[in-house]
């Protein structure tokens, strides 16, 4: 029986993914139209991994550049002020908000996303959401390592654990963790084919039935 659920947030919760691809590529107008075409195919190839990787493979693959940190922390900054308020203001995919403010009190709820900690924290505390959720993280740790602490703080176990998210990094996530996964909203060819996978929340309670038998 599923008891834990791990949610990532932009794509899965809310409808935010195309507000990053804008980011990225508007902070990387000026290399270019190819340069800026490059950067996009990949960051979404490459959902739900942080931008402080994405920054690093941009500068030395496609410009040649090694980003020190300050550099990295300089266009992290302006990324987020690009994004912050516009993440806040995104709509919810459809019955997500319904699903995690009826369920809280019945299901474990946490957040793990490639967004920086203290950004998505105050992006759920300027939504109201942060009180649904027992923790909240985000990078600069993977998803794998948020999983893998989730579970052995609070003794959780596996076949009662899901993740839900739209990404690759979500599923690899679940399957080096040995927890069940739940593709949502998937614009991804990589992710078209799983087992699980719902357009919406609707019907995601059905679904849980389903894998609660298995």
């Amino acid at each position: 029986m599923i008891k834990n659920i791990i949610f990532d947030y932009d794509g899965t919760i809310a409808d935010s993914v195309n507000i990053k691809t804008d980011a990225f590529a508007e902070l990387y107008r000026s290399y270019g139209g190819e340069i800026k075409k490059k950067v996009v195919e990949y960051h979404l190839a490459h959902g739900g991994v942080s931008r402080f990787d994405k920054f690093k493979y941009f500068h030395n693959e496609f410009l040649n550049i090694c980003l020190d940190e300050n550099g990295i922390q300089e266009l992290a900054q302006k990324f987020s002020k690009l994004v912050i308020n516009k993440v806040v203001n995104a709509p919810y995919i459809p019955g997500a908000i319904e699903f995690i403010s009826n369920n809280y009190n019945v299901y474990n709820m946490f957040i793990s996303t490639a967004t920086p900690t203290d950004e998505i924290i105050q992006i759920l505390d300027r939504k109201k959401l942060s009180k649904y959720f027992k923790e909240i993280k985000g990078s600069p740790e993977s998803k794998i390592d948020h999983v893998k602490q989730i579970i052995s703080k609070n003794n959780y176990l596996r076949n009662e654990t899901v993740f839900i998210g739209d990404s690759v990094s979500d599923k690899e996530a679940a399957n080096n963790n040995k927890i069940h996964f739940i593709s949502i909203c998937s614009n991804g060819d990589e992710l078209k084919s799983e087992k699980y996978k719902l357009n919406n929340f609707h019907p995601i309670e059905k679904l849980f039935e389903k894998i609660n038998i298995i």
